[in-house]
């Protein structure tokens, strides 16, 4: 009997360790379970996030470039608009100067024409005199009319080069005598320095006569009378550099850099000599010296210091320059 109730106590003691083993086996289970499941989940998580953070990030960039975007179409549109405007202005004015300054010559044109025509007693003197203003008006309307088809040249793109080779000494004295007229007319003492031998340039001989004429006709016409001009130019590195400097007004500071814009005429400058331009002839000669590679700029200690008109072109053939 008693070994009987021995065993069955010690069955009843195997059937708990077991189970108690068993049930401890099952919550180590489930705590490693969890454990894993816990460590999955926060890698998820932490997986979600970064993929989250990185979609932010991927739109922040996406919205920054937008708004660079928006900001650079923003400042175009403004440029377009500025320029736009200042087109505008330049159309206003530019019609505003051709109303005016064709009507002038045309008057006088008209109105000597009439004297001719009406006085069949008028002398040779005065016929000779009301002649040679007409022929003036026409000249002046000439040059009118020359600085406005150059400048719907450049407008259009059709200003074109000639490209030869030529020599600058010969060119010289060419505008230096067309030019001496005028600058005796005016009494002003008009002297160039040419280079003691022959310089070849390969350039549009046309062209930088017409930025000779140019430099040279403003000077004559600002320059007062008694004054002075001197023309002169050297080679140097395979650029012939040439000045223009006259004892005239100069320029100020400020106006400086305006000075090759289009329509651009100082208010410093005497009435009577504004008049008998557009304010279309620096701006054209820029365009002629970009054209041929070069440059073309100014130099005035300011107002009543006189001024020097520069430019420089090359000696020799340039890239993308017809040979």
């Amino acid at each position: 009997m008693i070994n009987a109730i021995i065993e069955y106590v010690r069955v009843m003691n195997y059937h708990v360790y077991y189970s108690v083993l068993t049930l401890l086996l099952l919550i180590l289970s489930y705590w490693l379970a969890r454990r894993i499941a816990m460590r999955k989940f926060k890698r998820d998580v932490l997986k979600t996030e970064h993929d989250y953070q990185q979609q932010i990030s991927d739109l922040q960039m996406q919205l920054s470039g937008k708004v660079n975007m928006l900001e650079g179409m923003v400042e175009k549109l403004k440029l377009s608009n500025q320029e736009l405007s200042r087109l505008s202005d330049i159309r206003s004015k530019f019609m505003s100067i051709v109303a005016h300054d064709l009507r002038q010559p045309l008057t006088s044109i008209q109105g000597f024409t009439s004297v001719l025509m009406m006085d069949p007693q008028s002398s040779a003197n005065s016929d000779q005199a009301a002649l040679n203003n007409i022929l003036k008006a026409t000249e002046n309307m000439n040059l009118l009319m020359g600085d406005l088809m150059d400048i719907s040249m450049i407008e259009s793109g059709k200003f074109k080069m000639d490209f030869k080779e030529f020599d600058f000494n010969q060119l010289l004295e060419d505008v230096y005598i067309l030019q001496q007229v005028n600058a005796q007319k005016k009494g002003i003492f008009l002297r160039r320095y040419a280079h003691p031998h022959d310089v070849l340039v390969y350039a549009d001989r046309f062209r930088i006569s017409q930025v000779l004429n140019n430099l040279l006709g403003n000077a004559i016409k600002f320059t007062p009378q008694g004054g002075q001009i001197f023309v002169r130019y050297f080679v140097e590195d395979d650029w012939l550099i040439c000045y223009v400097q006259d004892d005239g007004p100069g320029i100020a500071h400020h106006e400086q850099a305006k000075i090759f814009q289009k329509f651009h005429q100082s208010d410093n400058n005497d009435r009577l000599a504004r008049k008998q331009g557009w304010g279309l002839g620096l701006s054209i000669a820029q365009e002629i010296i970009n054209a041929h590679k070069g440059e073309i700029g100014v130099i005035s200690a300011g107002l009543g210091q006189g001024s020097m008109f520069w430019f420089r072109i090359p000696v020799t053939p340039q890239e993308n320059q017809p040979k």
